[in-house]
């Protein structure tokens, strides 16, 4: 009794739900039937015809007249009516009435109490039943048929208050007695067969059957409250009557029958919530059946499937504007595509359920190209069927399925290639049912076809797919916008080209076929004026680096020559990973529009291309060949930004070595290693590595000049830099200092050289190139400042410097360094550093007089007296040409000298001395002194100094 119980709340709560659809229908209706926002009202002339006997008026109902709205034809104006005969005037319009709502009294207050009456109704037979079981009063037979009675006096009562005149013209009471009655008698069957056990099944399934037919006759009088009891009672009553293998026959013609006749009604009423209802209810007991039944008896399944989804999706509109929306008709149909997927397991994939399958596909198909709103269908139809064919193709045996992709492929693809022009769905049908089942055959069992023939098979689909882009080349756009046939169809024949590639080439060349599909995807995209289809060229280049990076077995070999001293891989290798990438990506980018597009690929080519040429080459070599080919790329002006930079990057990377042997000795050799030569790299190293590169990109920058004039110039300062290594190099060959004996010989000399042979290429340069050449000028100063004057003085570290006074290594080292600041002398660091290197060559001059070829050692008083007259004499020289020049600066260092020299001798010279000696050194000293005073003041004074 429960179950009646919960039967008779569900019935109830699709009844209030129906009730306020139909409000709402009413509401639009009443707003349909205005006319420029007023109702329009029954004549008011009319006589009003009482009635003889007042008690027994009826309310008379109020009829609508008809309203025809027609639109205006703007090209014939009419002329106005001449104005009727009769002189009486039109009645004022009435004002607009407010638009039928649904208020909380009217739905409270006048609706529901019927509705919750009739379901009090069938709940007080449910109690009634109840308590007399309760008490022992009646017994199964009675209960049964006095449940039986009761229901038919439901649906009498309904017809009897259908025509009485107090109760007619409010149609809800017949409805709910008519709905109460329907449910008491199909409560009333189940409790007598299930319950009871009073009525055999097949009796029980023949009343049930009768019940159904009844209530859908009523549902034509009473509404939809009969035909939802029809609905749920049509689809419950097979299981009171129990079915079997044998009986499924039967149950599905009957089930076929009621669906048709509850569609009948739902196309004579308009009522698509019925016809989905059906449809839902028949795929219900399709999966029942498929739950409850061996897989020999679901023949007939699929059959009804196959029916109901097609009829159901054509019939469907008739039922009512809001079953014509495209979305909710195509609903059988793709349910019914679910439903045969379902079911293809349980029929072992054969032969049958792809019939079934194939048989929908061609209705979706059909439907289709009846009609465009339904082409989705087809659309979702494709998509499925692959996947059907997945799950058939991993089966243990699946014949069937292998002659399916054929028809699929065939299916699909005929209809789509005619038809891909209507819309951009077809085209998109035309390249999945072309490609499609190829693609999930050979993803899924590639052991169907030999690799030859998949090969070919390929191909041949490729071509396919390529004429669906050709035909649909109207649709390019530069704008970034993917279309199905263009671009899908591309992208498609694209994949299709690089497996059959991959089936009949190993590794290392299936890869530039990848990248040559690339090639003509730019291709195709500069001719057609595509966007779309130049960010799909570079697609085949990003599957080919997934590929590469996934097989490092391969490509090992080829890395390790690249990077390392590996020997060079096989020509093969050479020319399937290096040289044809490097061609095709670069032909990929320059065929391609986008500029951000062309950039990346040409960086790329370019990576490729260098790294071709270390694995070519022995890796001593390395860096030579590198060096070439930045040459090339200056000569060659390729039009990449940076594209040199980056190859003299990549040459200088390749020679780390020498370059990390070279920075250890420049440290070591700052911090004053007297032994640098035993830490310099092999002078072939250095020509082989460093030399020859900068050699060559030299010559390019000097035969061709590059666009970037600071590249230009960093350029040179690199070569610059190498030529100066290598100098330095060669400078340290001769002499060999590898020992101390040789450095206290030699050291002197060997450092010597070396800086002024960078002051001297400096010099030679300047006119040409002034950063360079005050670069080699700033670390030739600044070799001498640190090396010869700190850190490697010859005054504290033995050193030869020669025994000739003024012609040694150390006066010639400080008056050179003089003579090349002199054409700095204008600059006022100019001059500054000039006269420091002239005091520098003067006090060398008097150490190696007094100490001759070795320095080092103890100042004696004949050193200081020297020191003292060498720096008076060049104070006074100073002096003089100051005054004769009129330079201020210099007659102050002269002073400044003069007095530092004069302290000196008061003070250190002059102490040392005793009796007639110190008397006529001051003598002297004083004399001078005030000679000089008095020759400077005079000239000074009487001539204005020039700064």
């Amino acid at each position: 009794m429960t179950g009646v119980l919960l039967i008779a709340v569900v019935a109830l709560g699709l009844m209030v739900r129906n009730l306020l659809g139909r409000t709402r229908a009413l509401e639009a209706q009443v707003r349909d039937l205005r006319l420029d926002g007023v109702l329009r009202e029954p004549p008011t002339h009319e006589p009003i015809v009482e009635a003889e006997h007042p008690a027994e008026r009826t309310p008379a109902r109020v009829r609508l007249p008809d309203v025809t709205f027609e639109a205006p034809t703007p090209e014939a104006v009419p002329e106005p009516a001449p104005a009727p005969p009769s002189a009486e005037p039109a009645p004022p319009p009435h004002p607009a009435r407010e638009p039928v709502r649904i208020s909380f009294e009217s739905l409270v207050g006048g609706k529901l109490p019927i509705w919750i009456g009739g379901a009090a109704l069938v709940l007080s037979a449910f109690f009634l039943v109840r308590y007399s079981i309760e008490s022992g009063l009646l017994g199964p037979a009675a209960r049964t048929l006095l449940a039986g009675l009761f229901g038919l006096v439901l649906i009498a009562g309904s017809e009897v208050v259908r025509r009485l005149a107090a109760t007619r013209d409010d149609p809800r009471i017949a409805q709910v007695l008519a709905g109460a009655g329907t449910a008491s008698l199909y409560a009333t069957l189940y409790v007598g067969a299930a319950v009871y056990h009073l009525i055999g099944a097949g009796a029980a399934f023949a009343l049930m059957v009768a019940v159904t037919l009844a209530a859908l006759g009523l549902a034509l009088r009473h509404g939809s409250p009969t035909a939802i009891m029809a609905l749920i009672g049509g689809f419950v009553a097979p299981l009171l009557a129990g079915f079997g293998a044998s009986g499924v026959g039967p149950l599905l013609v009957y089930l076929a029958l009621l669906i048709a006749a509850l569609f009948g009604l739902a196309i004579r009423r308009g009522w698509a919530w019925l016809a989905l209802a059906a449809c839902g209810g028949g795929f219900a007991w399709a999966n029942l059946l498929i739950v409850m039944l061996p897989g020999g008896g679901l023949a007939g399944v699929g059959g009804f499937v196959l029916l109901l989804a097609i009829g159901a999706t054509l019939a469907l509109p008739s039922t009512g504007a809001a079953a014509r929306r495209p979305w909710l008709r195509l609903l059988p149909l793709i349910a019914g595509f679910v439903q045969l997927l379902v079911l293809a397991p349980a029929l072992d994939f054969s032969a049958l359920s792809w019939g079934l399958y194939l048989l929908l596909s061609a209705a979706a198909l059909w439907l289709g190209w009846r009609d465009a709103k339904l082409v989705p269908g087809a659309g979702a139809a494709l998509p499925l069927v692959l996947m059907l064919l997945a799950t058939a193709l991993l089966q243990p045996v699946h014949v069937p399925a292998a002659w399916a992709a054929v028809a699929i492929t065939l299916l699909f693809a005929v209809p789509g290639h005619a038809l891909l022009r209507r819309s951009a769905l077809w085209a998109a049908i035309a390249v999945g049912g072309t490609a499609g089942p190829a693609l999930v055959s050979i993803a899924v069992d590639p052991a169907l076809l030999a690799p030859a023939a998949w090969c070919a098979l390929l191909l041949a689909l490729a071509l396919a797919c390529g004429a669906i882009s050709w035909r649909a080349r109207a649709e390019a756009d530069p704008r970034f916008r993917v279309s199905p046939g263009l671009v899908g169809g591309a992208a498609a024949a694209a994949l299709l080209v690089g497996i059959a590639a991959a089936e009949v080439l190993p590794d290392p060349w299936r890869w530039p076929i990848w990248l040559a599909i690339g090639v003509a995807l730019a291709g195709w995209s500069r001719r057609a004026g595509d966007a779309a289809l130049g960010q799909l060229a570079v697609a085949p280049l990003f599957a080919t680096i997934l590929a590469v990076a996934l097989n490092i077995d391969g490509t090992h070999a080829y890395v390790a020559s690249v990077v390392t001293a590996a020997p060079a891989p096989p020509l093969a290798d050479l020319i399937a990973l290096g040289l044809l990438p490097a061609a095709l990506i670069a032909a990929t980018g320059w065929l391609l529009t986008d500029r951000v597009s062309r950039v990346v690929l040409g960086w790329i080519a370019l990576a490729i291309g260098l790294a071709l040429v270390p694995a070519a080459l022995p890796a001593p070599w390395h860096a030579a060949g590198l060096g070439l080919a930045t040459a090339l790329i200056i000569a060659a002006r390729l039009p990449l930004p940076g594209a040199a930079a980056a190859a003299g990057i990549a040459t200088l990377a390749f020679a780390w070595h020498p370059v990390a042997e070279l920075v250890w000795l420049a440290g070591r050799s700052i911090l004053g290693d007297r032994l640098p030569f035993l830490l310099l790299p092999p002078i072939a190293t250095i020509l082989r590595e460093l030399t020859l590169p900068a050699a060559l990109i030299a010559g390019a920058l000097a035969w061709r000049r590059p666009v970037a004039a600071v590249w230009r110039q960093r350029a040179i300062v690199a070569v610059a830099a190498v030529g100066v290594v290598t100098l330095y190099a060669l400078a340290k060959q001769p002499l060999a200092i590898g020992d101390a004996a040789r450095f206290t010989a030699l050291g002197m000399a060997e450092r010597v050289t070396i800086t002024q042979a960078l002051l001297v290429a400096a010099w030679a340069i300047g006119a040409r190139q002034r950063v360079l050449s005050r670069a080699l000028l700033v670390l030739g100063l600044a070799r001498f400042v640190w090396f010869d004057l700190l850190i490697l003085d010859p005054v504290f570290v033995a050193q030869a410097v020669g025994p000739v006074p003024v012609f040694n290594l150390a006066t010639l080292d400080a008056g050179l360094i003089a003579l090349w600041l002199w054409p700095w002398r204008h600059d006022r660091r100019g001059r500054i550093a000039l006269l420091a290197a002239v005091l520098v060559a003067v006090a060398a001059t008097v150490r190696q007089v007094t100490h001759g070829t070795i320095l080092t050692g103890a100042v004696d008083r004949t050193e200081t007296w020297l020191y003292s007259a060498a720096l008076l004499g060049l104070a006074i020289v100073w002096l003089g040409i100051g005054i004769r020049t009129r330079t201020a600066e210099l007659r102050v260092t002269g002073l400044a000298l003069l007095t530092a020299v004069t302290l000196k001798v008061f003070l250190i010279d002059a102490a040392a001395l005793e009796g007639i000696l110190r008397i006529l050194s001051f003598m002297g000293l004083g004399f001078a002194l005030i000679g000089i005073g008095w020759a400077y003041r005079r000239l000074v004074v009487t001539e204005p100094a020039q700064t």
